[in-house]
């Protein structure tokens, strides 16, 4: 009723993001800087939120305002000599070009990378739980979460859904799904959750593999392995605890355990160190969301075109026009020369009152 008296006196409630986005607008913190203020806010581990200050510091602008003055520099090379200069400007020979072109490249190059290195610190660890049915999976789901979160019986396949859990080890931050076990079945319900872990697996950054020790490394095992090749893998070779079999497996980082009794926790976020960094790139600027690194990309492939043309002897006119692109994707980034709509989407994700 409070509220209501106040709105019918004229008072207008806050938007989402309204006061960061009047900073930005009256030009005093750039659009990235803006941006940083939500990952500060999200960031939930230090490394994530280290990464987010230098970016709210304007330390990403800074060194993003740098690359675009060089790449105004020769621009400005470019229309002197479009403008009929009588004599051709040496710093558009095709040496010095490349020579500044690949100096500008590998800046930008590192500032993605490290945007793909801080994606783990800033998102978690898509982590997906597999192996056979009954391997073991929910106990380590439930060891790893420290409550009973999946289902635990002898029968094999209970776990019919993606069950997803975020959990903290080691300073990571695991996004964990328990998945039903990967096996040919006539059970509609159970295939449908056995579909969902196939999906769960193709976008995962982590592949966490149980293999029941008693069994041994099946076929089967090997079968669902071949269509984890490319991703981090971890096995953990359960149930140590009911054989003296040892792991002797060529692939992927293993870890004995017993779930059901007890689970190696510093081992295992050694092994996710090993895996996936000890974040020692955060000391160094990095953008920290698709639409920036989609805007770092595209200035990129601009500037590698820049070469080809250059190396193929193209008229300096046409990489004059990509170098304009170039400079327009990384204005962008800093929110030169954006749409309404791309702010108001920015924006849209901020809470109210920031």
């Amino acid at each position: 009723k409070i509220l209501l008296n106040i709105f019918t006196s004229g008072a207008v409630p806050a938007q989402a993001g309204e006061f960061t986005r009047r900073a930005f607008e009256n030009g005093k913190i750039s659009l990235s800087q803006a941006e940083a203020v939500m990952n500060v806010i999200r960031a939930d581990s230090e490394l994530a939120l280290r990464q987010a200050n230098y970016a709210r510091e304007g330390r990403l602008g800074k060194q993003l305002s740098a690359l675009c003055d060089k790449v105004v520099e020769m621009l400005s090379a470019f229309a002197y000599w479009l403008d009929d200069a009588e004599e051709f400007p040496p710093e558009l020979s095709s040496d010095i070009l490349t020579d500044k072109i690949n100096s500008i490249l590998s800046e930008l190059l590192v500032l993605s990378q490290n945007y793909e290195q801080g994606k783990v610190f800033r998102e978690g660890i898509r982590t997906v739980l597999l192996g056979r049915p009954n391997a073991g999976k929910s106990t380590v789901m439930n060891q790893l979460c420290g409550s009973e979160r999946s289902i635990v019986t002898d029968i094999a396949g209970t776990t019919r859904d993606v069950i997803t859990e975020q959990v903290r080890i080691g300073g990571f931050t695991l996004m964990l799904s328990d998945t039903a076990g990967i096996r040919e079945t006539e059970h509609l319900i159970e295939s449908i959750g056995i579909s969902q872990a196939k999906r769960t697996l193709s976008e995962a950054d982590l592949v966490i593999y149980v293999v029941d020790a008693t069994s041994g490394l099946t076929a089967e095992d090997r079968e669902i392995l071949e269509q984890c090749t490319e991703k981090r893998l971890v096995i953990l070779w359960n149930k140590t605890d009911l054989t003296d079999t040892k792991a002797d497996i060529p692939f992927g980082t293993v870890l004995e355990c017993s779930a059901k009794y007890e689970f190696d926790f510093d081992a295992f976020a050694d092994i996710l160190q090993t895996l996936f960094g000890d974040g020692s790139f955060s000391d160094q600027p990095s953008v920290l969301n698709e639409r920036q690194n989609y805007l770092l990309i595209q200035s990129m492939n601009c500037l590698r075109d820049c070469l080809n043309l250059i190396a193929s002897g193209s008229e300096l006119d046409m990489v004059y026009t990509v170098l304009e692109e170039c400079s327009g994707y990384l204005n962008q980034i800093e929110g030169k020369n954006v749409t309404e709509d791309i702010i108001n989407g920015v924006f849209s994700r901020f809470c109210v009152g920031k």
